[in-house]
């Protein structure tokens, strides 16, 4: 199988620095591995006047950086562009909580096509209901256990490319800023997955890019 990494990203106001973005791939191959092809998708908004050098140094940093209009344009653009079985889709500032997450990317791809699956994510807490979740059930697949949900987050996530183009595709709508992907896919009879049974504790953490300078 294929499996590909696109990191999306925007001109926030800590543009052109590159480190958030950084420490977000580096926690990506430190927990995953460096063997997957990366794709940046950078919008050079809100912070415009910084976006072209923000641009220019992560193209010193990635193989392929597109300029997109917006997380919903570059999301959709990097679903239609692909050849890859799978895709990890994730913004630019997360790390991952390694010793929490106990399968490979080919362990948990192999599980999502066995299951039918087209998104799973991991969560930024616990595996209980709370804000949109307002109802999980745990599932297992030999041993590998994880939950049914009817939110389909931007959190951190991997989806089935050929499912998801005929499943959740032609329900995102591209808008300005981070809007258009997951509101539009919960709670709309979608079935996404979260990585780790029910009560499993956070697998990633958010640094909040978006404040950070």
């Amino acid at each position: 199988m294929k499996i590909s990494l696109n990191l999306f990203t925007n001109s926030t106001l800590s543009a052109p620095r590159t480190d958030i973005i950084q420490r977000t791939y580096d926690s990506f191959c430190d927990t995953f591995g460096n063997e997957y092809p990366v794709t940046v998708w950078c919008d050079p908004h809100p912070n415009y006047k910084q976006g072209k050098y923000y641009i220019e140094d992560l193209k010193k940093i990635f193989p392929v950086v597109n300029v997109t209009g917006s997380l919903s344009d570059g999301y959709k653009k990097s679903i239609l562009n692909t050849d890859s079985e799978f895709l990890f889709q994730c913004e630019h500032d997360w790390s991952f909580n390694k010793p929490l997450i106990k399968h490979s990317l080919e362990e948990i791809c192999a599980v999502m096509e066995a299951f039918g699956a087209y998104h799973l994510r991991f969560n930024k807490r616990a595996n209980i209901i709370s804000g949109w979740d307002i109802g999980l059930e745990e599932c297992s697949f030999d041993s590998f256990k994880f939950c049914k949900t009817s939110v389909l987050s931007n959190n951190p996530h991997i989806i089935h490319v050929g499912r998801y183009r005929e499943k959740c595709l032609p329900l995102i709508q591209v808008k300005s800023g981070s809007k258009g992907i997951e509101e539009n896919l919960t709670h709309v009879g979608l079935t996404g997955c979260i990585y780790g049974g029910i009560s499993y504790p956070a697998t990633i953490i958010h640094q909040d890019g978006r404040r950070s300078r």
